[in-house]
């Protein structure tokens, strides 16, 4: 879950000692933002630009209006002091309890406690990944799976984009022509190139439930670049990755309404040792790479321009990414840039 900033916390504290039983303390606190004195994580858009569409609720964009002087993003349209105020006031991207899973994908938890019970975060497990389905925006809110040599083989690609027939009676199934013409690519989150094992692996990537509206400069820039970082790292130091990636954000729609055109994609990446595949194997030492990109062309051809923390992600999500790693360890690598 987001958690305070700790380099903001200790600076905060150091202030605070520093100053304590000075006037400078009331005066430090008066110019100070609410976020800064609330010491809360900000979501990545803050890094490059925001915009309403990448808020999932009021309250989101508010903090981020009230964190930076002179409201550089233009969230408050009427200059009434209000960030955004079409979008709901709170929102929970989370269920109280999520579906029981033994997936190896899933190991480092359930992170919207999806279910199959809520269409908007509908659990799809199988055998080559997890994802976490949206009825009402088409497409996935995450997909999670494990990236390891077993999964990589010499399979051809198989282009077999489909409808997704495992959806429940009456929620539609968005098909490969409705992003036709629309100038995004059918982005997947479970890229093609990390199941090639066999051809029943990749051919599992092509269900619609995991592609997602991508801007062509996002999907064959960064991203590409970013999903074949993941696969060097598999074959060339002998590790196992484990990956949660997913799409967040309200822009224009496809198919009569049915699928939204996403403003931010994400992914998160824990690279582990062969031998340690369990997450009480996970240390403040495991490496963790944390990626947020705005949903448009033009981008820098380098994702780490583009490296944020969990917790960023986590506060523009509402998702709770590694839940089932011990609480000081998860604070910790949440806390990465």
């Amino acid at each position: 879950m987001s958690r305070i900033s700790l380099s903001c916390f200790f600076g905060a504290i150091f202030w605070v000692g520093l100053l304590s039983g000075c006037s400078e303390l009331s005066a430090l606190l008066d110019i100070l933002s609410p976020a800064a004195t609330e010491l809360e994580v900000l979501p990545p858009c803050v890094q490059d630009e925001c915009n309403c569409g990448d808020f999932r609720n009021q309250a989101l964009a508010q903090r981020v209006l009230d964190g930076f002087v002179g409201d550089p993003y233009k969230l408050d349209q009427d200059g009434n002091g209000q960030a955004c105020e079409s979008l709901p006031a709170l929102s929970s991207e989370m269920d109280a309890t999520g579906s029981a899973s033994r997936s190896l994908h899933m190991v480092l938890g359930n992170p919207s406690s999806a279910n199959t019970a809520n269409l908007n975060n509908y659990l799809i497990e199988r055998s080559q990944y997890a994802l976490s389905y949206n009825r009402d925006r088409g497409m996935a809110n995450w997909a999670s799976w494990q990236l390891s040599a077993n999964w990589l083989g010499g399979i051809d690609r198989q282009n077999d984009f489909r409808q997704d027939g495992s959806l429940p009676a009456g929620v539609y199934q968005v098909t490969p022509n409705d992003y036709r013409g629309s100038g995004f690519d059918r982005g997947h989150l479970v890229p093609s190139g990390d199941r090639t094992a066999t051809r029943t692996d990749n051919s599992a990537t092509f269900f619609m439930t995991n592609i997602v509206p991508q801007a062509p400069d996002n999907n064959r820039g960064p991203w590409r670049e970013l999903e074949a970082y993941s696969r060097d790292v598999v074959y060339q130091q002998d590790k196992v990755l484990f990956v949660i990636a997913g799409a967040y954000g309200q822009g224009k729609t496809l198919a009569r309404g049915r699928v939204v055109i996403p403003t931010r994609l994400w992914k998160v990446i824990v690279v582990l040792d062969p031998f340690e595949v369990d997450p009480l194997t996970v240390d403040a030492d495991t490496p963790v790479v944390a990626v947020d990109l705005p949903n448009r062309n033009n981008l820098s051809a380098d994702w780490r321009s583009y490296q944020t923390s969990v917790d960023s992600i986590e506060a523009a999500t509402g998702y709770d990414l590694l839940a089932n790693l011990p609480d000081e360890v998860e604070a910790l690598l949440e806390a990465k840039e």
